[in-house]
């Protein structure tokens, strides 16, 4: 298998940026400006869950399990 057969297709890169992204964003936020008891970083860590969910499904999808 040659290299071009293992890249990734751009929009799977491009959700995982968003996922490190909002990741980070998290980190950030709870260390120096919110608690973990704030509904906004409840809404966030929902949103980060869905879209590991939707990464995982579309490379399960197209690598196979």
């Amino acid at each position: 298998m040659s290299g071009k057969d293992h890249n990734m297709p751009k929009s799977q890169q491009t959700l995982l940026a968003i996922i490190t992204f909002v990741f980070l964003l998290e980190i950030i936020l709870t260390a120096f400006f919110i608690s973990f008891s704030s509904p906004f970083f409840k809404g966030l860590t929902i949103i980060h869950g869905i879209l590991i969910v939707v990464f995982l499904t579309r490379q399960i999808k197209r690598k196979g399990f």
